[in-house]
C-alpha cells in the first residue's frame, strides 16, 4: 500500500548572510588614523621648514658679521630678498631690522669669508636651492665647504642694501622628507582603510540548509515520506482500518520459510525477516473399516521327523 506524497513547499528564500561589521570598523579606523596621522607629520615637515628658515646665520650687507660652525660641512649662501635680521655679532649690530628688495633681478653681491687664521675660504657658484615661507624669501648663490670647525667672519659688500646673506643647509631638506612620509602614511591609510572596510561589504557564507538525503527536493527530515520514486500511483484511501494484505512466503528446500517484508509507507527498503513455523497439519478424520488386501496363504507345517503320513485311500491296491 502506498502513501501519497505530501504537498512539497516552496524552497525559502535565500538567507543574506552578515556584514563583517569588525573588518568594516578596522576600514573606517586606518582610513581616518591614515589621513590623520599624514596629516600630522606633513605639517611637522612645514613647521620644521619654517623653523629652519629661521634658524639661518644672517649677515646684513656693508658688515663683516662673526659666524661661528660647530662641525665642518658643506653649507649654502643665500641673497635674501625678504626677512628680518636677528641678534648679530660684529662691526654691524642690528635687532630685528625688516627688509625687502624692491629689484625683480638679484643684487649683486661680493663676499669674503675669513677663517679664524685670517685665510679666505673659497666660495663656489652654481647653488639651485631656494625657499620661501613665513615672510622670508631667498635664493642660493653660493655654496661654501668648511673643513675645520670654529669662528670665521664673512664681509658682505653691493650697492642695494634692501636685503642680506643667510648661511645654512637647505631648509626644505628634512621638510621634504617628513612631507614624504607623511604622504605615504595617509595614502597607505586610505588603501588599507578602503579595502578593509571593501572586505567588511562582503556578507558572510550562510550555513548550509539541511536537505533529505533521500530526496534532495522534498521536506527536511521528520516529515512524511512519500512512495517509492517511479512507483505506481496509490489508490485513494477510505477513512477507517483498511487491513493490509498478508505479506507472501517464500519456501526454500531445506531452508525456514521467508517472509518478504512489507512494503513500508516511505522511501527505502525494509530488511527481511524470518515468517512464523506453520502450525502441525490436523490428521484426517478416520474411515469406515476396509477390506484388508488379498494376502498369500501361509505355507503347510513341515512333516514330523518320522516321514510323512499318506492318507489310507491312497494307499490301497487296486
Amino acid at each position: 500500500m502506498y502513501q501519497a506524497p505530501p504537498p512539497v513547499a516552496a524552497p525559502p528564500p535565500p538567507v543574506k548572510g552578515r556584514r563583517r561589521k569588525g573588518l568594516m570598523l578596522f576600514g573606517i579606523i586606518l582610513f581616518v588614523g591614515g589621513l590623520l596621522g599624514g596629516g600630522a607629520i606633513a605639517a611637522k615637515g612645514v613647521s620644521n621648514y619654517k623653523e629652519a628658515v629661521k634658524s639661518l646665520a644672517r649677515a646684513p650687507v656693508g658688515c663683516t658679521t662673526t659666524l661661528v660652525f660647530d662641525k665642518p660641512a658643506t653649507f649654502t649662501v643665500y641673497a635674501e630678498t625678504k626677512g628680518k635680521l636677528g641678534s648679530l655679532s660684529g662691526d654691524c649690530e642690528a635687532n630685528g631690522t625688516q627688509y625687502s628688495h624692491a629689484g625683480d633681478k638679484l643684487p649683486k653681491i661680493s663676499m669674503t669669508l675669513l677663517d679664524s687664521n685670517g685665510k679666505e675660504v673659497a666660495m663656489d657658484r652654481g647653488a639651485s636651492a631656494s625657499y620661501d615661507v613665513d615672510g622670508y624669501v631667498g635664493t642660493a648663490v653660493r655654496t661654501v665647504k668648511i673643513d675645520k670647525a670654529g669662528t670665521y667672519r664673512l664681509d658682505v659688500e653691493s650697492d642695494d642694501t634692501d636685503f642680506a646673506v643667510a648661511i645654512g643647509k637647505n631648509p626644505k631638506d628634512e621638510s621634504e622628507l617628513l612631507t614624504l612620509i607623511g604622504a605615504a602614511v595617509a595614502l597607505g591609510g586610505l588603501v588599507l582603510g578602503l579595502l578593509f572596510f571593501l572586505l567588511g561589504l562582503r556578507r558572510r557564507r550562510p550555513a548550509q540548509a539541511v536537505v533529505d538525503i533521500r530526496n534532495p527536493a522534498g521536506p527536511l527530515p521528520g516529515w512524511p515520506p512519500g512512495p517509492y520514486a517511479g512507483g505506481p500511483p496509490a489508490p485513494p484511501t477510505q477513512p477507517g482500518n483498511v487491513a493490509e494484505p498478508p505479506a507472501p512466503t517464500i519456501q526454500f528446500p531445506g531452508q525456514p520459510p521467508i517472509r518478504l517484508p512489507v512494503q513500508p509507507p516511505g522511501t527505502g527498503f525494509a530488511p527481511p525477516s524470518f515468517a512464523p513455523p506453520q502450525p502441525a497439519s490436523v490428521p484426517p478424520p478416520p474411515q469406515g473399516p476396509t477390506s484388508p488386501p488379498h494376502a498369500e496363504p501361509p505355507p503347510p507345517p513341515a512333516p514330523p521327523d518320522r516321514g510323512w503320513t499318506l492318507d489310507d485311500e491312497t494307499n490301497n491296491d487296486d
